[in-house]
């Protein structure tokens, strides 16, 4: 039996900082290129219900950009994710910067996250800190249920790694 833990884990260590762990039934390898690869992100970086990802350009190097968008289909909203890579070492560790805004040019949030990769036994996980600018920020997130969207991305994920 694998003790592995089922769904997207969630703590708030410090009044800033929230930490998101998930486990992956492959090698970091594979999680690491599904994480970062457009075409393997487009398969499993889904949207809610009634929006569609217009905008997805990721380069996993120092400097390189993370540039994400969805547009809603009943109505204008847009909603993007934009960034910069910080730190890269292939499937071990990543860092960018991420400020997330809504087609008016409103910023919901900004933070620094940190993307960690351990495997053993062919599992692989995920360690995630995210750096919020202030407890409010952190908070707001927390309150979001971004939690439920992560995991309902990381499920679509688990079969991508599947092969389906």
């Amino acid at each position: 039996m694998n003790p592995v833990a089922k769904g997207l884990q969630v703590s708030t260590p410090t009044d800033t900082t929230i930490v998101l762990t998930r486990t992956f039934q492959a090698p970091r390898r594979l999680v690491w290129e599904a994480m970062f690869t457009t075409d393997k992100m487009r398969r499993w970086m889904l949207p809610p219900p009634g929006w569609t990802m217009t905008v997805c350009v990721c380069e996993p190097r120092v400097g390189g950009v993370l540039s994400l968008a969805w547009k809603s289909d009943e109505a204008d909203p847009v909603m993007t994710l934009k960034g910069v890579f910080t730190e890269a070492a292939p499937h071990d560790r990543i860092t960018h910067t991420e400020t997330m805004a809504l087609g008016t040019g409103e910023t919901v949030g900004s933070l620094v996250e940190t993307h960690e990769f351990s495997e053993r036994g062919g599992v692989t996980t995920m360690r995630i800190t995210q750096k919020y600018e202030s407890k409010e920020a952190r908070d707001g997130a927390v309150a979001s249920g971004m939690e439920q969207g992560m995991e309902a991305g990381y499920q679509k994920l688990d079969a991508v790694l599947a092969g389906g």
